[in-house]
């Protein structure tokens, strides 16, 4: 069996709907429409000039260049100086024949052309959306946001503030100019459904998608098919809305992290208010917080996995908040007991979730500071692993 062989993707001989590539035809096709002008005016000059060369003998590189200079004044009536000596009634007499034939006929015919088909063709609009497109196939680590409205106008409102790339599928074209004025880097207009519509926006290279449609249906199709494609629900999120419990059931068997049901969401806010009055600073601070409006502050998760080498020890020995600048503000137990604000006594345990809250870069070094203390494995003690496989036995 041939292991060189390419393997057909899991998701089916589909191929990514190439966009650049779309624009890149429409370009060359206008192009295309140019040839015959510019091909006349382009003969029209040559005959021109070697008209020229003929009536006055001459045939040195030198004149090429001089009776070359002298068409192009004539055609564009400049005409403040004459490109011979010799011959002068004979080269007049020429020059007039060639304004009054192919001035008209070849040049005002290339202009008309040309100006024609730069207006029919919107090649301006073309090149804008050739240059989004290529830049585009350069994106890793982007979100895909499927229809445009106020929810979706939100969540890239807020994706934007911490420099996340987002790219906007929209089925409705006539929405262009609210997208292109809301400030949506990158988008495009097809259906979020179709396979090689999400894998020509670089779904295979995207960390997640968020689907808000009106109806269920076409935010249950769009889930399906990312979930088709991307089938690693802890590699690539999918967040969707949905108009009641039973379609966001739904939505999660399908394929989706989470399903937001707004009328759910806005009902408990409201509760909440009114059950605990907020402070006008604490409340819109963790709220700010909780909905990534403030860029100066995130919070985070981080699990502590079973080969982790800080299980056993005390908050105030491991000299995290020294390292990184970011603090731990409270400790989820494996039995889903919560402890705010641990004391440096406290001691970490297998199963554990910290959550905790800083700056984002220090949020990142304190990421970086958990994996750092994931123990690996030797090779010795693969290799002992392995040997014991082999004898059938268990491997601790």
């Amino acid at each position: 069996m041939n292991s060189n062989k390419k393997k057909t993707p899991h998701y089916g001989n589909v191929k990514p709907k190439n966009y650049k590539a779309i624009y890149e035809e429409q370009f060359y096709n206008v192009l295309f429409k140019l040839r015959w002008p510019l091909m006349t005016v382009i003969f029209t000059t040559t005959v021109g000039v070697l008209l020229l060369m003929i009536i006055n003998g001459k045939t040195d590189g030198e004149s090429v260049l001089n009776y070359l200079f002298h068409i192009v004044i004539t055609i564009s009536t400049v005409g403040y100086t004459e490109g011979y000596t010799d011959h002068i009634d004979l080269n007049r007499l020429f020059s007039i024949l060639f304004i009054l034939i192919a001035f008209p006929i070849a040049y005002l015919y290339g202009l008309v052309v040309t100006v024609q088909v730069f207006l029919q063709s919107d090649i301006v609009n073309i090149y804008r959306y050739w240059r989004m497109y290529k830049a585009m196939e350069e994106l890793y680590g982007h979100y895909i946001v499927c229809n445009f409205n106020e929810i979706t106008k939100e969540t890239i409102k807020n994706l934007r503030k911490r420099g996340i790339k987002v790219v906007l599928i929209e089925p409705n074209k006539s929405k262009e100019k609210d997208i292109r004025d809301f400030g949506v880097e990158y988008y495009v207009f097809d259906e979020p459904y179709k396979r090689s519509v999400l894998l020509g926006v670089g779904i295979e290279k995207a960390k997640g998608l968020v689907s808000a449609f009106e109806e269920n249906t076409q935010d249950l199709s769009v889930i399906v098919t990312a979930r088709l494609i991307r089938p690693e629900k802890d590699e690539f999120y999918i967040i969707a809305t949905a108009t009641n419990e039973g379609a966001a059931e739904k939505m999660k068997l399908l394929g989706a992290n989470e399903v937001i049901v707004p009328s759910i969401t806005i009902g408990r806010r409201i509760s909440t208010l009114i059950l605990h009055p907020p402070s006008p600073t604490v409340s819109k601070f963790l709220e700010k917080i909780a909905y990534g409006e403030r860029t100066d502050i995130d919070i985070v998760e981080i699990h502590i996995p079973e080969n982790s080498d800080l299980i056993g020890k005390k908050l105030k020995d491991i000299h995290m908040r020294q390292e990184t600048g970011a603090t731990i503000v409270a400790i989820i137990r494996k039995d889903g007991k919560m402890k705010i604000a641990p004391s440096g006594n406290a001691e970490i345990k297998e199963g554990d979730s910290l959550l905790i809250l800083g700056h984002p870069k220090a949020l990142r070094r304190a990421e970086e500071f958990f994996e750092k203390h994931i123990k690996i494995e030797s090779e010795e003690e693969n290799m002992e692993n392995l040997e014991k496989i082999k004898e059938g036995e268990e491997v601790r």
